[in-house]
């Protein structure tokens, strides 16, 4: 029952606050054609790619590669590669440092963001209440584990 909770918080914080920014679902025909172009070339063997506009500039496409969930964001700044990471792998210095610096706090989810070829860890955090928490937390790592910053979700 504890994992079921955990995935249907998982799904929510990651359809609502993925990003800070809300997304409305499109379809593959509605994105602009140079992203597509782009995430084929990238991903020809991605499986149950969905689209999502974040705003007139950002689209996200959710997909599954090699058994792996994955995001790009694709804008005209570039692309922007998230890598969701399976809570077991998650790196124990950030298991640590949210356990000792937010005890409050329970880790939600781990990916690597991949910006401009600067990999990172974003970690994001809730109170140990229920789903519809207010009170969540983005915080950043350098990819050897080391404590970038945080931002508030809310």
């Amino acid at each position: 029952m504890r994992k079921i909770l955990a995935i249907i918080a998982i799904a929510l914080v990651s359809q609502t606050v993925a990003f800070g920014q809300k997304a409305k679902d499109v379809q593959e025909k509605d994105v602009p054609a140079r992203y597509v172009k782009d995430f084929q070339k990238r991903y020809p063997e991605a499986k149950a790619a969905k689209w999502s506009r974040v705003d007139s500039l950002i689209y996200d496409v959710n997909f599954e590669n090699n058994t792996m969930d994955m995001l790009l964001r694709f804008s005209n700044k570039g692309v922007e590669t998230y890598w969701n990471v399976d809570m077991k792998y998650a790196p124990a210095k950030i298991k640590t440092y949210v356990e000792e610096k937010y005890p409050k706090y329970k880790l939600q989810k781990v990916s690597i963001i991949d910006i401009r070829n600067k990999k990172t860890y974003r970690a994001d955090i809730s109170k140990k209440f229920l789903f519809w928490t207010k009170d969540s937390k983005v915080l950043n790592f350098e990819i050897d584990g080391k404590f970038i910053d945080e931002q508030s979700k809310n």
